[in-house]
């Protein structure tokens, strides 16, 4: 009951704050949401960097990634006091932002009640999809039978049937004003979605040291093993320790961002994204260390500028073919290194995606 109370007084005082709310806006500034992760942290401080009003709200708790602003969720645990501290919360802060960025889908409440009254405002949200939790199982499965990433799950799909995401996938459908998608196989669940890339890693560019150890070292970073195929791509590579090729496969898992960067100093290959249809972070932070990366991507979004760089393009099928023709042929393996780090600062200029951001952010405010 004292639930219901709050909720009937906080939604009659969001009518009756509207009007005063639009006199305390911050012009063309943007707030992204997110977890308390590595890439939305990022993702603020280039585009600060490029001249974008832009602050991070991380629904976490404080972490190394800094955010402005930390707010706890309430996830299913609504109760009196967590309905006001929302209601709270998001007049004093969400609401004076011009444009709302969801990394994750994310919403400041559950279940967004807030958006309602955000776009009443003259808000604009933009939803940023960037994995599972905007990904359909059945819909994966049913378009690509053969492989997927949805196979071998390492949520048992608790998270694209998760319902709270199941209902933000329904919500932001509807409701956003723009919708970007990580890499461009998720427009199989997001078909209006823009495909915007990552960018590369705002630290200056690394220097890559000539490996002399004469082992071959193959990392692969990544805390699904099996969303990546990571049981077949060790596979390939016992083979061929089988077949006298002296191999050291680092696998990364569940580690600070920081410290996987050392690991790429020492590689002369990366392997990863094997199931999804395209590459990602992981292969953009391995092309900038130097270290040309090993990756799946579907026909139809391999380009010109894809095959000449320094991604390795194959697939679960051919792999050991792959990692041994480099080993067999460290002519072509130079070629791919050093075309590493040129192809990715083209292929994810940060400057270039940072103006893509900003028209974005223009258009929409222009429709105020």
């Amino acid at each position: 009951m004292k639930l219901k109370i709050v909720i009937f007084l906080t939604n009659v005082l969001n009518y009756i704050f509207l009007p005063f709310a639009k006199l305390r806006k911050k012009k063309g500034t943007v707030l992204h949401i997110s977890y308390m992760v590595h890439i939305p942290y990022y993702t603020v401080k280039i585009l600060r960097e490029n001249g974008i009003k832009a602050d991070y709200l991380a629904i976490d708790e404080p972490g190394k990634w800094k955010a402005d602003y930390n707010f706890k969720q309430s996830y299913g645990h609504l109760s009196a006091k967590e309905r006001l501290r929302e209601f709270i919360f998001f007049w004093k802060v969400v609401s004076r932002y011009d444009i709302l960025h969801s990394h994750f889908m994310m919403t400041l409440s559950t279940y967004g009640w807030e958006m309602k009254f955000f776009k009443l405002l003259g808000g604009k949200w933009v939803v940023h999809g960037r994995g599972c939790a905007e990904r359909e199982r059945e819909l994966n499965m049913q378009l690509h039978p053969t492989m997927n990433i949805c196979q071998s799950c390492d949520y048992n799909a608790r998270i694209c049937k998760d319902p709270v995401n199941v209902f933000r996938r329904k919500l932001s459908k509807e409701k956003a004003d723009h919708y970007f998608v990580t890499t461009p196989d998720m427009k199989d669940f997001v078909p209006m979605a823009e495909h915007m890339p990552f960018f590369f890693p705002p630290i200056s560019l690394p220097e890559v040291p000539e490996k002399k150890d004469g082992i071959f070292r193959i990392l692969h970073v990544t805390n699904h093993p099996g969303i990546e195929g990571t049981q077949y791509i060790k596979e390939a590579i016992d083979n061929l320790i089988k077949k006298g090729y002296k191999i050291d496969f680092v696998h990364l898992k569940d580690m600070d961002n920081d410290t996987v960067l050392e690991y790429y100093k020492t590689a002369h290959l990366s392997i990863g994204k094997m199931k999804m249809g395209y590459y990602a972070n992981a292969q953009i932070e391995s092309l900038y260390f130097g270290v040309p990366a090993i990756t799946y991507i579907r026909k139809e979004f391999v380009t010109p500028e894809i095959q000449n760089s320094g991604l390795i393009l194959s697939d679960l099928a051919n792999l050991e073919e792959t990692i041994k023709y480099y080993i067999d042929h460290p002519a072509a393996l130079k070629i791919k290194t050093d075309l590493a780090q040129p192809s990715v600062l083209k292929l994810h200029n940060n400057k270039n995606l940072a103006l893509r951001y900003k028209q974005v952010y223009d258009q929409l405010l222009a429709k105020n």
